[in-house]
């Protein structure tokens, strides 16, 4: 795997391009191939002449090269005034049989990007591995490289589309050194990864661009799905409906595709990386637009990491197992990004591992997921893996499934009695919830907000903060959390206050009395309950907030003296979730049942 380009404008640019057909190569060129390439390299990074003999018997439709034609197209060996037209240009017929390879291209097919699996030529290989792109020296510096590789995708891109193979391609790979990165990001390749593979004291770096029909239906398009998260799958209509996009690289990335009619390799890589701030840039835009149409609380984007795989070695009910791993990304209806969301992360599991069928044995069962400040692990739970779960497993549904989500562990600090900070808390809660001081249809009058925050002052039990202040933990009695109930909540006092970053929970320990003799029984199974608010991120409200349950899983673990958990949040819509600390991991297991209720297709271009 060796790429040779050093290119930069010059006047005859446009001339010499001009005299250039591209084409395949033939048995015949290969003795002038493997001159370019033994020229162009180091004895032990150049092809042999045998290895090209054998791309080019193998997979002579991905071998192809740029053919200088003679000066002016008029050899003096010939007088002919005729033409034709070849691939769109006029051209004398017997022009066309003098000239010269100045470069080429060439790529064998595989299944994996590895250098075992490159050796040989596999037909039915989704990936079109490029091991050269060469231009004779004296060439160099004119465009020529930038020309035969736009060439050479566009020639792929039709061989992809014509039918007669057997199995389409998916994506280019290369490898190429640091200073051809930026050529190659302007060619619409994407840098992945310092390769491992070692050649020379210099690193090597993998690069993709995917095929733009490798998408059945259509390049522009992404599959999309709405589930309802912590669902009861016994009542429609409940748990945290997220929006999951699944993409097959970082967004903005495929629409990167136009070429440069600059070749310049660079001495640096500082191009390249303006290049790829661009791709984010845009991929960040887009990822903003599409949570707004959505206008749901949350929407998760994952696309899959190449090459990746990682142990499950924190598993919450499963031992330990190798699985895929996947990027994702959080943003709110308001088109801002959160670096967690419990429920859009049990949607995106949901959506990656929900099985056909429950018996096919290569179903995968675990999944892992790298946001943007957390390794977060899933779970798809069958009947032999909930031994430990606190709760009964749901009757199968064949839009629902039980996942089981590795998150980080939470903790809650404590404002300290008496500080300045505490007394505001207490003012924006009396400001905030209007009314709770009295009951019934009284809380429909006026009230004197001293007499609020007294309340409160009776019926908080703890205020406390979240880890890097994310979140502010309030608890109340259960008196005090059942009297927000029907409340006109004014959101704007929960914004105000600058003591948190994200949002508002609101929490009790469930009732030890006879559930008989109250109004809206709890079930035994239930620990305690709260309410998520989030106007920061655009979230009054939120149904039901998975990521929440770090920290409060382990305060009320803490308090009950319980490694075991059931939390119900109770929102318009409402929802369950359980939740297993693992304290000597610092991680808190959250299980919940995801429901599908929408699947479709993206149509929403990248700008």
């Amino acid at each position: 795997n060796h790429i040779m380009i050093t290119n930069s404008n010059n006047s005859s640019q446009s001339s010499l391009l001009s005299r250039i057909i591209f084409r395949g190569v033939q048995p015949t060129d290969i003795p002038r191939c493997h001159q370019i390439e033994s020229a162009s390299y180091p004895e032990d990074e150049a092809a042999s002449k045998s290895m090209l003999q054998y791309r080019q018997h193998h997979a002579a439709p991905f071998f192809r090269c740029a053919f200088l034609v003679g000066e002016n197209g008029n050899p003096a060996t010939t007088s002919s005034t005729s033409s034709i037209s070849y691939q769109g240009r006029s051209m004398n017929p017997a022009a066309t049989l003098c000239g010269t390879i100045i470069g080429f291209v060439c790529s064998t097919r595989c299944k994996d990007f590895t250098a075992e699996a490159m050796k040989t030529h596999d037909a039915t290989g989704t990936i079109l591995a490029i091991h050269s792109v060469v231009v004779e020296k004296k060439y160099r510096n004119s465009g020529v490289a930038s020309a035969m590789l736009q060439d050479y995708v566009s020639a792929m891109e039709r061989l992809n589309n014509e039918g007669k193979l057997k199995v389409k391609m998916e994506k280019f790979v290369l490898m190429a050194k640091k200073t051809l990165l930026a050529f190659y990001v302007r060619n619409g390749f994407m840098a992945m990864r310092v390769s491992p593979v070692v050649h020379g004291n210099e690193p090597w770096f993998e690069l993709e661009r995917r095929f733009a029909s490798s998408d059945k239906n259509d390049a522009e398009t992404h599959e999309c799905f709405i589930v309802d998260s912590f669902a009861d799958v016994e009542k429609q209509g409940s748990g945290n409906p997220a929006a999951v996009v699944v993409l097959n690289g970082p967004p903005g990335v495929e629409q990167s595709t136009s070429g440069s009619d600059s070749d310049e390799s660079l001495d640096n890589i500082d191009e390249c990386e303006n290049d790829q701030e661009k791709v984010q840039e845009r991929g960040v835009q887009w990822m903003s637009t599409v949570a707004k149409e959505f206008n749901l609380s949350e929407t998760s984007f994952v696309w899959p990491i190449p090459h990746h795989k990682t142990t499950l070695n924190n598993g919450c009910l499963r031992p330990q197992q190798m699985c895929p791993v996947y990027a994702i990304r959080y943003y709110t209806r308001s088109g801002v990004e959160v670096d967690l969301c419990g429920h859009a992360t049990l949607a995106a599991a949901f959506c990656m591992l929900h099985p056909k069928k429950m018996e096919d044995p290569k179903q995968n069962y675990e999944i892992a997921f790298l946001a943007k400040n957390d390794d977060l692990q899933a779970e798809l739970l069958v009947p032999s893996a909930i031994s430990q779960s606190a709760m009964p497993m749901p009757a199968h549904h064949n839009k629902a499934s039980r996942i089981a989500m590795n998150f980080p562990w939470k903790n809650v600090t404590p404002l300290s009695p008496g500080k300045e900070c505490q007394e505001e808390v207490l003012q924006m809660l009396a400001c905030a919830f209007p009314g709770a001081a009295v009951s019934g249809k009284a809380k429909r009058f006026h009230f004197r907000k001293d007499q609020t925050k007294s309340f409160f002052a009776q019926h908080v039990l703890h205020i406390g903060r979240t880890d890097g202040n994310e979140d502010l933990l309030v608890e109340l009695t259960e008196e005090g959390f059942d009297s927000l109930q029907g409340l006109k909540i004014e959101y704007g006092a929960l914004k105000a206050w600058q003591g948190y970053s994200r949002g508002v929970i609101v929490c009790c320990c469930t009732s030890t009395m006879d559930s008989d003799s109250m109004e809206h029984p709890i079930p035994a199974s239930i620990d305690f309950r709260s309410r998520f608010f989030g106007p920061k991120m655009g979230i009054n409200e939120d149904p039901v907030t998975g990521s929440a349950h770090c920290s409060l899983a382990p305060y009320f673990g803490n308090k009950l003296g319980k490694t075991a958990l059931v939390g119900r949040q109770e929102s318009e819509r409402g929802g369950l979730v359980e939740c297993i600390l693992k304290p000597k991991e610092g991680r808190v297991c959250i299980v919940g049942t995801a429901v599908m209720t929408v699947s479709g297709k993206l149509s929403i271009s990248v700008f």
